[in-house]
């Protein structure tokens, strides 16, 4: 019996040593698997990151390219105006000129449709952001008094600034500027 209780001891001992040794394991077992899912998540997360980063810069790539088409166009819809407005009074109400109208508005419209807005310059307050003073002359001071081209802005980012003339108060002598003089 004595034997017995030796053996039984050592057994004993031998499987709190294996028991040790498995909790020894499993904690590792257990950090690994924690590692993995941390480096998992991290993983997932610079994914979706990746995944919104990708679709900006898409984004920002069509705007770019619309905008550098429609500021091409706008060439073509000056001169359709400046052809509408120097047609002569007795040709104004002939169909031909009625037409060359349509085709400037639906041009217009389709340019509008896109994001393409008007800047409003004659009569407003100049504004450096918005408008390129070309010009001072006798006019309220600091008011846009003439348009010399149509400026324009494409989804609230301006692509062309409107080319003013600027009032300098009365009396003011003629001067040149620039946007940023």
């Amino acid at each position: 019996m004595a034997e017995y209780n030796e053996m039984s001891e050592m057994e004993e001992s031998e499987r709190d040593e294996d028991i040790e040794a498995l909790k020894q394991v499993l904690a590792e077992e257990r950090g690994k698997s924690e590692n993995y899912l941390a480096n998992w998540q991290r993983t997932q997360a610079d994914f979706i990151n990746y995944k919104k980063r990708t679709e900006q810069e898409k984004t920002e790539m069509v705007e770019f390219a619309s905008s550098t088409l429609i500021l091409n166009l706008l060439s073509a819809l000056d001169d359709l105006d400046r052809a509408l407005a120097s047609v002569p009074a007795e040709l104004m109400e002939s169909s031909w000129t009625e037409g060359i109208k349509l085709i400037y508005n639906k041009f217009k419209a389709t340019l509008e449709a896109q994001g393409l807005t008007e800047i409003e310059a004659k009569g407003e307050p100049f504004d450096p952001h918005l408008h390129e003073a070309v010009m001072g002359q006798e006019g309220e001071d600091g008011i846009v008094i003439e348009e010399i081209q149509k400026g324009y802005k494409f989804r609230d980012r301006v692509i062309r600034p409107s080319m003013v003339v600027v009032g300098k108060g009365k009396g003011g002598k003629e001067k040149r500027r620039t946007r940023h003089g």
